[in-house]
This record gives structure tokens, sequence and C-alpha cells, in this order.
């Protein structure tokens, strides 16, 4: 007797066994240390590079004499912001007060930063004013009544005082992207003098009263810039000072980051698992649906459009433990939402960096105001130092033990000196803090400067200049503010900002995200050439440049550079007044902006002795 079997109970019992197998895959993909397994790599390296040195000599290099007042405050105001500048762009200048007598022999530009001239030597009054008029460059970086300028600067008369001015409108190029925005009332309000100009004054810009703002003349051989206003005080205008002065030079050469880099602050984090009113509507899902299947593809999308690289900043959970015996064990479902988006961080070529254990700023009572940010104090560096190991604990599991972490984010962008220390110790590879570069220190933002740690020399900073996914004509203007001087760009959002109902301006996603990408594109089309990189590198590039130094002299239609501590290859901007460049004697060069009196480049620098050839290239 023969027995048959029946060929349906054969494909139900490998269907069973298929679908046991598949279970119990993701149910050991669940319970196991991930990180040992499937583990990943993020090492960057920060060391210099042998330093070469320039074979030129100098005997009348490019300089610069800055005038002050050490008894205002103002004066003070811009000499900081002048001086910030100055470092980072390796110009040679010699400081002195507005007291001082001073030989005007050897500069080839004067500034006064300063609203008071009380003291001014007739001798250095003098001086400038010959220099001036056989050829070199005299510029103010401030208004005043009193200045024994005024006559030669074009000023017929002043009249009286508009206490609040505001906005600043330009009729005259000056560089891409900054001349076609204006900061509002709400970002910048000054006093300026209504004033009655000599005819032959070439007026830049104009205030929001139609009143001179910025205006050029010719005096003698050489030119004076004017600055009929008091805004230079302001971080706020730090790039609009830079090539202000820019302008008001025969030639004005500047190292130029040449980088775009978007951050998601809050990204690995868990994602809300509850019903959002707003994605609910327009989506008809969760949230935690929405912002796998839409918002993240969407922003993917965004990046491959636009040519952007994310750096995120992990948050392992969303609790208030801010003392070490209150931190549990973080949920299972958590630690698959921070694997996933983590490695799809990576799978598209970008940078994991820290944001925090929790989003409670490390700060301690009495540092905020913390019911109004709605934030914990930690009770001591020991509690802040047990979270700062969760996170690396966690981590580690998730992504194996080759996942460095370099870059700092605080929660909310607030900071102080006690949190700093404790990320220095706790966190043995972190070198960079980026917080923001306008901000108020009083509330308790950590608003900073660009470059290293003043107190604790390992950190770098490197703010971010703007956020935010919805169109703001301020951020534009803060951010093109900041192209200026620096020559990179940070913006960060939150994937909650989506949901937020002031960071989200009552927007939905789709309107968000158009005017995100609008935003990028605006940046994209007045600075094309800007590469997208990762946090880690843009502390490579600036360590590059750190200790650089750079000197200029025009000899003939040449302009020779020579450079002390030049490491690897670099990128400078060159603005040339009246000229073009024809050739350069290695790297390449291309030209960004033409203002019609004067041309911007960009230059790859690719050795510590450089010369520009000057002309037209068709003669």
């Amino acid at each position: 007797m023969k027995f048959y079997k029946k060929e349906g109970t054969n494909k139900f019992i490998y269907f069973f066994i298929a679908i046991f197998i598949i279970v119990l895959i993701l149910q050991i993909n669940r319970v196991i240390d991930k990180g040992g397994f499937f583990s990943l790599e993020q090492n960057f390296s920060f060391d210099k590079k042998p330093a070469k040195n320039t074979t030129f000599t100098f005997d009348n290099p490019q300089k610069m004499l800055v005038f002050y007042n050490k008894k205002s405050s103002q004066s003070k105001d811009i000499l900081k912001n002048l001086e910030e500048a100055f470092i980072f762009n390796k110009i040679d200048y010699t400081l002195a007060d507005i007291g001082d007598t001073v030989s005007t022999t050897g500069y080839d530009t004067f500034i006064f930063a300063t609203d008071s001239f009380i003291g001014l030597q007739k001798s250095s009054f003098e001086g400038v004013k010959q220099a001036t008029s056989n050829g070199k460059n005299l510029i103010f970086l401030n208004t005043s009544e009193y200045n024994p300028f005024n006559s030669i600067s074009g000023i017929q008369k002043t009249g009286k005082v508009i206490e609040k001015s505001s906005e600043i409108h330009f009729t005259h190029k000056l560089f891409p992207g900054l001349d076609q925005h204006s900061p509002s009332s709400e970002m910048v309000v000054h006093p300026i003098f209504e004033v009655a100009l000599d005819a032959d004054c070439k007026i830049l810009a104009w205030s929001k009263e139609n009143t001179p703002l910025l205006w050029e003349k010719k005096y003698g051989k050489g030119r004076i810039l004017y600055t009929n206003a008091s805004f230079f005080a302001d971080k706020i205008t730090r790039g609009l000072m830079n090539q202000w002065i820019s302008y008001g030079n025969d030639w004005y050469i500047t190292p130029f980051l040449n980088a775009k880099l978007m951050h998601i602050d809050d990204f690995p984090a868990p994602i809300p698992r509850t019903v959002n009113k707003v994605i609910q509507e327009e989506y008809q899902m969760s949230t935690r649906d929405f912002y796998k299947q839409v918002w993240w593809k969407d922003m993917l999308e965004i990046a491959k459009h636009r040519n952007l690289i994310y750096s995120g900043f992990i948050i392992i959970d969303y609790n208030n433990a801010v003392r070490k015996e209150d931190m549990k064990e973080v949920s299972q479902i958590t630690l698959e939402d921070l694997d996933i988006e983590g490695r799809e961080l990576f799978l598209h070529g970008g940078e994991i960096g820290i944001h925090g254990y929790n989003h409670n700023p490390l700060v301690f009572d009495g540092d905020i105001d913390f019911a109004a940010l709605s934030y914990h104090p930690w009770r001591s560096k020991e509690d802040m130092a047990a979270g700062m190991n969760q996170l690396l604990m966690y981590v580690k599991k998730m992504f194996g033990k080759k996942i460095k972490l370099y870059v700092y984010v605080p929660p909310s962008n607030i900071l102080k000196e006690e949190g700093k220390e404790a990320l220095v110790k706790n966190y043995p590879d972190l070198n960079v803090i980026a917080s923001v570069f306008y901000g108020d220190s009083d509330r308790g933002a950590y608003a900073s400067e660009i470059g290293r740690d003043k107190t604790i020399p390992k950190l770098f900073n490197f703010p971010r200049f703007s956020s935010g996914f919805y169109y703001d004509k301020d951020e534009m203007w803060s951010l093109f503010n900041a192209i200026a001087i620096y020559g990179y760009w940070t913006h960060f959002v939150h994937p909650d900002d989506v949901i937020s109902d002031d960071r989200g301006m009552n927007k939905t996603w789709k309107e968000l995200k158009q005017e995100f990408d609008k935003l990028i594109g605006e940046v994209e089309a007045d600075h094309p050439y800007l590469e997208a990189i990762r946090a880690s590198e843009l502390t490579q590039r600036y360590i590059n440049i750190e200790d650089l130094k750079i000197q200029s002299e025009k000899r003939d239609n040449k302009i020779y550079v020579g450079m002390e501590n030049y490491r690897e290859p670099f990128y400078m901007t060159m603005r040339i007044r009246n000229n073009s460049i024809k050739n350069i004697s290695s790297g390449t060069f291309k030209e960004i902006y033409d203002t019609e009196d004067s041309k911007i480049y960009l230059l790859h620098v690719e050795n510590p002795d450089l010369i520009i050839t000057l002309g037209e290239e068709n003669e």
C-alpha cells in the first residue's frame, strides 16, 4: 500500500519554518548588542601637517593703521568686531589710540574705528590727510558730527539726528547675497545724521528714511569711505564691515573656509508615538510613521538636490533625569529608533555628534530661568558625568567601538563654563562646540566667536549662523553676513520644528519644505562654489589655516603673496579694485563677483609663494 504526502501540507510546513526563522532573526536583532556585530566607524584626524614658509621678502607689504578711542565704549565695540575680522583674515595692522602720536608712513589704509575724535593729534590728522591725497585709502566706521575729516569726506552739512534709523538698502554691488538683503528694525536700529553730500559722492547704501549710509568720495589720488551709522559696533554687521573695508582697499586677501554645513539637532532621537493633529490632517498617519516615511525621505531628496551633507546630534532619551540615581534603562523601542536613524545618517555620508543624554542643558540651579524654559538643573558635575557615560555606553552598544564623537551642540544652545569643563572631562574625543554666533549670553545662550576656545584651548568653537525650515529675511541677512567674513555657512534645524507651534510658524510640512528649499537655493545661487562638508571637516579646514600668516605687496602689475605656516592647500578670496586677475603662479582661480569697480575671486592656494598677475585676459 502506497502513501502519498499532500503537496499543500509540505508548502505549509516550509512556510511555517520560514516565518519562524524570520521572527527568530528579528528577535535576535532586537536583543543583541549590534555594536559588536554591525560596527560602524567614525574617525577624523586633526593633526597639523608640517609648516612651510614663503621664500619671498617684502619691503612694503600691505598694512593698515587703525585708530580707536579707549575712552569710548562705542569705539571699543567697533574695535572688537574689527579685530575679530582681522585676526581671522590674517590682516597686517597697527592699532593706535586716538591720542597717540604715530607716524603715518608705510600704511596703505587708515581706519577710524571710533565715534569720538577728542584728542586726535594735529600731526596724525595732517599725516592721514596728506597720505590719502597722495593715493592711500581712508575708512570711517562710525558717524560723527565732529569728525574733522567730514569736509573732505563729501559732507556739506549735517542735519538732525535720526535716533532710530533702520534697514540698509544697497544701490551698488558689494558682496554676493549681502547686498540683496537688509536687516529689519528688529535686528538693527541705530542713529544717523541727515546729511547733504557733494555731487561726486558715490552712495552705496541708504537707510529706510532714504538717508545715505555708506558712500565713497575721491580725495586727490586717494579714496575715502564714510559710514553714516553706528551699526558696526554690532556683531550682526561684522561681515558687512569686513566687505566695506575690503572695498576700500586696492586689494584685499582673506582665507575662505568655502563650506556649507547642515546640522540636524535632536537626530538621532526618540520619535514621538503620539498622534499630531497637523500631521494627521495632512498625511493621515502617526507621528512616528510620518518621520520615517515622509520627513526623512524628503530630507534626503533635498540633500541630493541641493548637495548637502547632514551632521546629526544625538539625544538618547527625553527624560528629566538630572541625578545619577534617576537614570533608568532606556526602552528597547527607543534604542531601535536611535539605531535606525544613526545608521541612516551614516549611510548617506553624515556625521553623528552629541546633543545630550537628555535635553536638559549642562547648567546648575540659578544659571538660567528653568521655569520659563521648562528645564531642570543638574545637581552636580558628577551627575552630568553619569549622563555623559550613559550616552557613550548606548552609542557603543548601537554602533560599535569605532565611533568617536567630536562635536557637541548644547540643548537650546545653552551652556556655561562648568558644563564645558564637564564635557571635556567625560568626552575624550570632543574638540568642537557648535552653538550660535548671534545670541543673548545674559539669558544663558552660548554665543561664541569662531576658532579656538579662550578658556579651554583643547576646544574649538564653530557656531551656526541661521536656523529653521521657514524662510526669513533676517535669517538670510545673518547667514550672508557670516559668509562675508568666514566663508562658511552652518544652518540647523530640528525634526520637531515641523510640529512646534513657534518654530513651525503654523505651517504644514509641505509649506516648510518649500521654504527650506528656497532658503538653500538662494544661498546656492549666490555662492554655488560652497562645498558640502561634515562638522568635523570644518574643524580640519580651520586647523589648517589657524596659525597662517599672509603678506602681500604690489610690484608693477603683479601682487606677490607670501605665507608663513602654510600647511595644505586652502581657499582664499581676493578683491581687486579696477583690475582683474590674468593668471596666478600656482593653484586655481575664478571670478565669483563683479561690482563694476572691483572683482572678487576665489583662489585655491597650493604653495606658500603666490604671484598674481593682473590685467585683462584679452591683453
